[in-house]
């Protein structure tokens, strides 16, 4: 049993035409007057005041202007040159399927659109999903990089336009890779600038306490954690999205279960269920731990109704239908359903693993001491852990 974790965020840039002038305009104002820009593309410098201010409307004419002083296409102004590569780059991270072949090509795209890239607003997406491509090819330490430094771009953006969505999208991002590394250095200079940024945004909240659970899980402050787990789901219930809502329902429970309070567990799934019966692999996760909690409370009947419930659905997912078998083995007093789950080579070695420990631990409880000690060597096979097969965090 283990909590359900959160996935990145990405997304293009849109930046209104003026908006995007100005950038350019900008980057060339930290070494040049108003008077000497003017002078570069060919228009007076109140022009280009009215254009720092956000008050003269751009003209065609203008616009060529400013292109052939910036030394670049109107397309490139307009972004227009790199929205074909952008669709394809999003095809990849949105998709369901992803070979090596597409990833790789993923990567070319995203480093050409960094390379290609003007202006504080259109660099920092581009860097933001560089960051994405890494981080689904497990580059977990680049990606975390990476968004580092579109950190700093949407800072700037925030200041400077009070458009605070890329810093949203980026600092959740950076949340995911100090979890996944476990690595939480700095890590409070993240909280800090989510809750002064967003304090009144669900999502970025929610998952700011979720990030401060792993961290106090990693630290093993499980008491802490449950506390955070909670925070989570407060925000995350204020928003619209099960799938979210969920998963935050389906942590506490684990820290729920994990303290030993394992009702309190059983009803904390049995509402994540009802928000996930939308997300059948989120779903089959939650039944699995649902019926893990029956197992524990030794309600053996229910079990078996749940399990059988959802056998349909349990055979899209091999992993989780052994192991929902091996406690269905369990609950229905018999041990051959759990020894076709160990025999089973499709399976993986934790899962077979732990079928071998159950059926040490049934046939010690039935004084079958030759039977125990078959399968006590087959536990000394696939591995040498000392706890019960229910408390097996691979169950």
């Amino acid at each position: 049993m283990s909590t359900i974790d959160l996935t990145t965020m990405s997304e293009f840039a849109k930046i209104p035409l003026l908006r995007r002038i100005i950038e350019l305009l900008e980057e060339q104002e930290d070494n040049l007057s108003k008077r000497s820009i003017a002078s570069m593309i060919g228009v007076n410098r109140e022009t280009v005041r009215l254009l720092f201010k956000e008050k003269r409307p751009v003209t065609l004419d203008v616009l060529e202007k400013i292109a052939k002083g910036l030394s670049i296409t109107v397309d490139r102004i307009r972004q227009l040159d790199s929205i074909k590569r952008e669709k394809e780059l999003n095809k990849v991270l949105t998709g369901n399927k992803r070979t090596r072949v597409m990833l790789m090509r993923a990567l070319d795209l995203a480093t050409e659109l960094v390379e290609l890239s003007l202006g504080v607003t259109e660099r920092g997406y581009a860097l933001n999903n560089l960051g994405r491509v890494l981080y689904v090819q497990g580059e977990y330490n680049k990606a975390h990089d990476i968004w580092l430094s579109a950190l700093d771009f949407a800072k700037s953006i925030q200041r400077e336009h009070n458009d605070s969505q890329l810093l949203h999208i980026v600092t959740a991002n950076l949340m995911l890779t100090y979890t996944i590394r476990k690595e939480y250095s700095n890590i409070e200079s993240i909280f800090h600038i989510v809750e002064q940024a967003f304090p009144d945004h669900p999502k970025a909240m929610g998952q700011c306490f979720y990030t401060k659970m792993k961290m106090e899980e990693e630290r093993g402050n499980l008491e802490l954690a449950r506390e955070y787990s909670y925070n989570s789901l407060e925000h995350f219930s204020k928003t619209d999205d099960d799938k979210q809502i969920g998963k935050a329902f389906f942590n506490v429970a684990y820290y729920e279960f994990l303290l030993g309070s394992f009702k309190k567990s059983l009803n904390l799934l049995s509402t994540s269920i009802e928000y996930l019966r939308d997300f059948d692999d989120l779903l089959i996760r939650c039944v699995k731990d649902y019926v893990k909690c029956l197992m524990k409370l030794r309600d053996h009947e229910t079990a078996i109704r749940v399990v059988e419930e959802y056998s349909e659905l349990a055979r899209e997912y091999p992993e989780y239908r052994a192991k929902l078998r091996i406690m269905y083995a369990v609950a229905k007093d018999d041990p051959s359903i759990a020894d076709y789950v160990m025999k089973d080579t499709s399976l993986s070695v934790n899962t077979r693993y732990i079928a071998s420990k159950c059926l040490l631990e049934y046939h010690y409880s039935k004084g079958d001491s030759d039977s125990a000690m078959r399968y006590y060597e087959m536990v000394r096979i696939f591995s040498s852990t000392k706890s019960g097969y229910l408390d097996e965090e691979g169950l």
